[in-house]
């Protein structure tokens, strides 16, 4: 037998009221929930006897005879009500005679009878253990809640046995399975149901997810003279464009484009109009109107004059430049968004072909916004977050602009809704709006949140530990065509970033339209 599996099979051995007394002798008793002990369990006689009976059926379980392994799991459970492993092998013998109602019942007892233990004590217990009795209950209740068709709670499940094993193949097939569910065409023609809908979203976001972030160096030191406050957009031939930003010296509104055969290196590009923006940084920018034409929508930012309102169109003039273009606004002041910087501004693609832009949040004279607003040009326009002027305060709410109607409309959203935040970045996947980063009251985040539009439910994903994203905000991103996420820059209030990292979001990108036109009764 080897260290490990002897280390296993003394802790599976371990009453909780021992286990808390291992964590406390080690120092680390404060990761187990609540003060009191909990009953001692069986003495040592009857302990020898609850060993017996799971031996006996794990021995039935293996010959195959499901049946008397139950009975066996009986005996020791009713011996130790509380005894995990056994509640998630019957669970398991449950699983093969499928009967998941029952299955759901032992799972859920095994992880209600466990103490409730941080992440990091994976790494001062042996995870044989903890696969055991928190990873393996987890699992085979999502494998039976799947079975009954109740994918959300599956979802949760999956969500909370990653945490424990983030790169678990069965996880991620699970996920899958789910997913394949939503999307599945006749599901599609029958009308699926909002619960396989979200949990469809849901897995499919977290898969995306479930490798983390890519660390990479940037090398050269770009033309522009701006050091933080900037954005980076894609123009229709792909190629990535700068515009404003915050710079130590003279500050230009110059627009930049990346070399295209030398990632370090950038061009300025020719601008013309009358109309054209002062320097600013903290703005956004995003693209807007027909799919046909490649327009950049600048909205907001801190200039010479504080935060500014006003909408600037940067439209194609010639094939290697562009012309600043300013619409004006025909409703009540009242009924627009108050001027901010440090928003999030994404556009999405509508049936018609259309582009319609939505703004989040965003600083203002007030404080920090958490609206949500959409600008249309026919399509809409997103605005999320920002900061404010009125004590620093940042915003969560969620705007949509129509520039064909030249109306905002202010969504009312639900679920894992950010914290108030400015200085973040945001981007569009058909009807799926992500959101990376920003500063919040306390600190800059590192997290990623995805809004589903279609139905105003946010979602938090599960970065893993240990491939996650420096905290930041100020930075700049930018989604290539091929679903990669690549964000460059930033800082904390310590100092600038200077590094850059990439999430693949290819794997939804593929999902994202199958999910989009699910039929909902």
């Amino acid at each position: 037998m080897s260290s490990q599996d002897k280390l296993r099979q003394e802790l599976q051995e371990l009453s909780p009221a021992q286990l808390r007394e291992l964590l406390s002798a080690s120092g680390h008793g404060q990761l187990l929930r609540g003060e009191e002990e909990k009953e001692s369990g069986p003495s040592a006689v009857d302990q020898q006897l609850v060993t017996a009976a799971k031996d006996e059926g794990n021995a039935f379980f293996r010959l195959g005879r499901m049946e008397d392994a139950v009975s066996a799991y009986s005996r020791c459970i009713e011996m130790d009500p509380n005894n995990a492993v056994c509640l998630s092998n019957r669970a398991a013998a449950y699983l093969k005679l499928k009967q998941f109602d029952l299955a759901i019942v032992d799972c859920t007892k095994a992880i209600e009878a466990n103490p409730t233990i941080k992440v990091s004590v994976i790494y001062i217990l042996s995870r044989c253990f903890l696969t055991d009795v928190v990873f393996k209950p987890l699992m085979r209740r999502a494998t039976a809640c799947i079975a009954l068709g109740q994918y959300g709670q599956a979802v949760t499940d999956l969500v909370a046995a990653m945490k424990f094993e983030p790169r678990n193949k069965e996880c991620r097939a699970k996920l899958r399975v789910i997913v394949d569910t939503a999307t599945d065409v006749k599901q599609r023609e029958n009308g699926a149901d909002v619960e396989l809908r979200k949990a469809g979203v849901h897995a499919a976001s977290i898969l995306s997810v479930c490798d983390g972030w890519v660390k990479s160096a940037v090398r050269g030191n770009p033309g522009p003279a701006a050091v933080n406050g900037h954005t980076l957009f894609r123009g229709d031939n792909d190629r990535i464009y700068l515009f404003g930003g915050r710079a130590v010296r003279e500050q230009k509104p110059d627009v930049f484009v990346l070399d295209e055969n030398d990632d370090s290196s950038w061009d300025r590009v020719l601008t013309c109009g009358a109309d054209t923006p002062s320097s600013r940084a903290w703005h956004s920018t995003s693209a807007i109107g027909g799919k046909e034409r490649d327009i950049q929508c600048v909205y907001g930012g801190v200039s010479s004059r504080g935060e500014d309102s006003s909408v600037y169109l940067l439209v194609p003039a010639s094939s290697r430049g562009y012309q600043w273009v300013q619409p004006r606004c025909l409703q009540d002041p009242k009924q627009v968004p108050v001027p901010r910087s440090g928003h999030a501004m994404v556009s999405v693609v509508e049936d018609n072909g259309d582009r319609a832009v939505f703004l989040f949040g965003g600083r203002t004279k007030r404080g920090v916004n958490d609206q949500l607003l959409v600008l249309r040009h026919p399509p809409r326009l997103i605005l999320f977050g920002g900061n404010g002027q009125l004590n620093d305060d940042r915003m969560n709410d969620v705007w949509l602009f129509d520039l064909e109607k030249q109306l905002w409309t202010l969504l009312q959203c639900c679920g894992d809704i950010p914290l108030p935040r400015s200085y973040h970045t945001a981007h569009t996947i058909g009807e799926f709006l992500f959101v990376i980063g920003g500063r919040t009251a306390e600190a800059e985040d590192d997290s990623v949140y995805m809004l589903d539009i279609g139905t105003a439910e946010w979602f938090k994903l599960p970065i893993p530990i240990d491939h996650g994203l420096t905290p930041r905000a100020w930075h700049s991103s930018v989604l290539t065509k091929s679903g990669k996420l690549f964000v460059l820059g930033g800082g904390t209030y310590h100092g600038p970033l200077k590094d850059a990292a990439t999430l693949d979001l290819s794997y939804f990108q593929t999902k994202a339209s199958l999910l989009n036109h699910i039929a909902i009764e």
